[in-house]
């Protein structure tokens, strides 16, 4: 294959592509890093009430995922099906953001209803700005490799946004308090997300022979199979990463500042610069599930063994929050490329090409799985003892640094279990059944 027929995509349009990616990810990881502290220590909500907002949300988005899903599949705009979308996103969700992480400075009844209201704005803002951009992949290129290079570059993009945020993130807020901190990262993210509005095409068209309703979405999720394997295990995964929640008051109180999460979130997301470069090489030669599969394993063994090593020699600690990360962070690089080849599964079993609905379980599964992550780690904090702003007792010490390490393990031993045994769809599946359509439509 040529570097033309394998690239149809211009230069210009994969660095805009990625681009969206740089500043929609400078958000998610500033919301899943930050928020929970913002909500018990600058707030004042309650450990437990903050929990609960985020078990609600996502309660909110399982019905609403699928039916803003539903409302990309069915949109048919001059300016095409999935651009629309991500434009206005491009300036909806830096507001969205902002709005999150202002402290009204009402009573506690007042900012949690405040809370719900832009937490829940946020995390429906966030998925029309998630689906379509993975969606498009399908319609900018048809060739199956290309879609593995963009996904690829989107997640290479995706690294780049978590070490700016892990990096700016604690001396911003240090500097400037939460909220200036937060327009700065705001207005940083908005610039790198403009340029996709300019430069990326939609050039496939599928022809979409039946309107979208619940019936249909239902179907195109139960009836692809592969979906809900991957994703199930996903949640899972992510529901029991506690290590979100509790890096910035490990870092505070177990290390004794919160700028040293800085250098924490720095290493342990460092993996995100090389996995998407060598993803597609390691893709063609393995396949996707020998890759995760490899990875979480990887995962589970670094975490144990940092749990028994333990945090006092903090250079060997940092080495293994490395190599945690590929194992924590590869499933999420690959998310994309699971959900295009479902995409093209469950078009070879129905007929319908619901790449919309596809995507929102996606992005369902990573915001249900934050918000479970969110919870449990509200809940466990207040479990251990945690009291915001004094001296932390043993067990709330000794709780923060299970979370860092022997719940994360947990879910990856689940995770690898569920994709081991169920998952079987093959790259060469795939491509046989992209063929085989082709010869159908033709």
């Amino acid at each position: 294959m040529s570097i033309k027929e394998k690239f149809l995509t211009s230069r210009a349009e994969r660095m805009a592509y990625g681009g969206f990616f740089v500043g929609q990810n400078i958000i998610f990881i500033f919301v899943l890093q930050y928020l929970t502290m913002f909500y018990t220590d600058i707030v004042g909500l309650a450990p437990a009430a903050v929990g609960t907002l985020f078990l609600v949300a996502r309660v909110w988005d399982a019905v609403n995922d699928p039916i803003l899903g539903a409302i990309v599949d069915r949109s048919n705009f001059k300016s095409g099906k999935f651009k629309p979308w991500i434009n206005a996103v491009i300036v909806l969700m830096p507001i969205a953001t902002i709005a999150v992480f202002w402290n009204v400075g009402g009573g506690s009844t007042s900012n949690l209803v405040y809370a719900y209201i832009t937490y829940i704005l946020w995390g429906m803002i966030y998925t029309i700005s998630d689906v379509p951009i993975f969606a498009i992949a399908t319609v900018m290129t048809d060739n199956i490799d290309e879609r593995v290079s963009l996904i690829s570059i989107g997640r290479f993009a995706a690294g780049i946004a978590a070490l700016i945020a892990a990096a700016l993130g604690a001396p911003i807020i240090e500097a400037l308090g939460w909220t200036t901190a937060t327009i700065v990262l705001m207005v940083i993210a908005f610039a790198v997300m403009l340029p996709v509005r300019f430069l990326v095409r939609e050039r496939i068209v599928y022809e979409r022979k039946e309107t979208v309703n619940l019936k249909s979405m239902i179907q195109a999720i139960s009836s692809n199979k592969y979906l809900m394997i991957f994703y199930l295990a996903f949640i899972i995964m992510g529901s029991l990463n506690t290590s979100s929640v509790a890096g910035i008051y490990f870092a505070t109180y177990n290390l004794g500042s919160l700028e040293l999460f800085m250098i924490i979130s720095f290493i342990g997301m460092s993996p995100m610069l090389v996995i998407p470069v060598i993803l597609p090489a390691l893709v063609r030669k393995f396949g996707k599930k020998n890759i995760y599969m490899t990875a979480v394993i990887l995962g589970i063994v670094t975490c144990v063994a940092q749990y028994f090593i333990g945090y006092e020699n903090f250079a060997l600690f940092l080495v293994l929050s490395a190599i945690k990360g590929i194992g924590l962070m590869i499933p999420g690089t690959m998310m994309g490329l699971f959900s295009a080849d479902c995409v093209e599964y469950g078009a070879y079993v129905t007929g319908r090409r619901n790449e919309g609905i596809t995507f929102s379980v996606q992005t369902f599964s990573v915001k249900l799985g934050t918000a479970f992550a969110g919870f449990f780690g509200t809940v466990l904090l207040g479990y251990y003892g945690y009291v915001p702003n004094v001296q932390q007792s043993e067990r709330a010490l000794d709780g923060l640094w299970k979370m860092m390490t022997i719940y994360p393990a947990v879910g990856l031993i689940i995770a690898v279990i569920i994709v081991g045994l169920f998952y079987k769809l093959k790259e060469s599946d795939v491509r046989r059944m992209i063929e085989e359509m082709k010869v159908k439509n033709a």
